[in-house]
């Protein structure tokens, strides 16, 4: 995330008509998910057997941020699925199994948990496999948060772009910008609302001014800037937002009237 990107945001949400809600809980409260589509791409009519995967498969994504649809094209030789968010192809599978667990996984739901408990965001740190590149980055995140008047109420959760059980939620993220996937450096990303990722900070980016002025945008008073253009890529996962925790910034900010100028 380009620093200059982030001090514009906080600008324009200061000098818009705002509101008192905070950006991270306006967005919880009132921000739907994107959705994913999808696609079965297909030759001619699939049989039955074809059918009845594809309900078992809408059946199994149904609670999700995502929707099925199906594709008649003669220019290919054999079916695959596609998963696309709005016009941006993430991921294809050549059959069902490839899928398991598209929609949801142990720490999608961890980080679901966190902002329903009323946590400003979640960090996820989406580490390297290189260990002198991951700490100096996780070191810094540390300090800035330990810096912060909003720290405590911020979690951090640590991925492997390696991970098994968590490939897809991985794949997602490095979707986020269209060349994440050839960079390797740890990534920094600032996870809040229904699962919505902003672009990461990338290696050397991840600063303490950085990490800032992230928090910053975050615990911002909302803006009608914002409220139409909110920045950040959606996660898929199983929907379960409903009656989240009142946000725990808000006692901070009572208590210390200074934080919210």
């Amino acid at each position: 995330m380009k620093q200059v990107y982030f001090k514009i945001l906080v600008i324009a949400g200061f000098l818009s008509l705002a509101c008192t809600t905070r950006v991270s809980e306006w967005v919880l409260l009132n921000a739907l998910p994107n959705q994913y589509t999808l696609v079965f791409f297909h030759n001619g009519p699939p049989g039955e057997n074809i059918k009845k995967q594809n309900q078992e498969i809408t059946d199994r994504i149904k609670n999700a941020n995502i929707r099925f649809k199906t594709a008649d094209r003669k220019d290919i030789k054999e079916p695959y699925y596609g998963l696309y968010y709005e016009d941006r192809l993430f991921s294809k599978f050549s059959n069902p199994a490839e899928m398991k667990d598209l929609t949801t996984s142990p720490l999608r739901e961890k980080v679901a948990a966190e902002l329903m408990g009323g946590k400003i965001c979640v960090m996820l740190y989406l580490k390297t496999g290189i260990r002198e590149k991951d700490d100096r980055g996780m070191q810094t995140l540390k300090k800035s948060l330990d810096a912060s008047p909003f720290g405590g109420i911020i979690t951090v959760v640590e991925l492997s772009r390696n991970s098994t059980e968590e490939a897809h939620f991985a794949n997602m993220l490095l979707n986020v910008e269209d060349d994440l996937k050839t960079i390797r450096e740890p990534m920094l990303f600032g996870v809040f609302g229904k699962f919505k990722a902003l672009e990461p900070l990338l290696g050397k980016g991840i600063t303490e001014e950085n990490i800032s002025l992230m928090i910053d945008y975050l615990t911002a008073e909302c803006s009608c800037l914002i409220k139409d253009d909110l920045p950040g890529t959606d996660i898929l996962f199983t929907d379960k937002w409903d009656n989240p925790r009142p946000a725990l910034l808000n006692k901070i900010i009572d208590d210390n009237p200074l934080l919210g100028e």
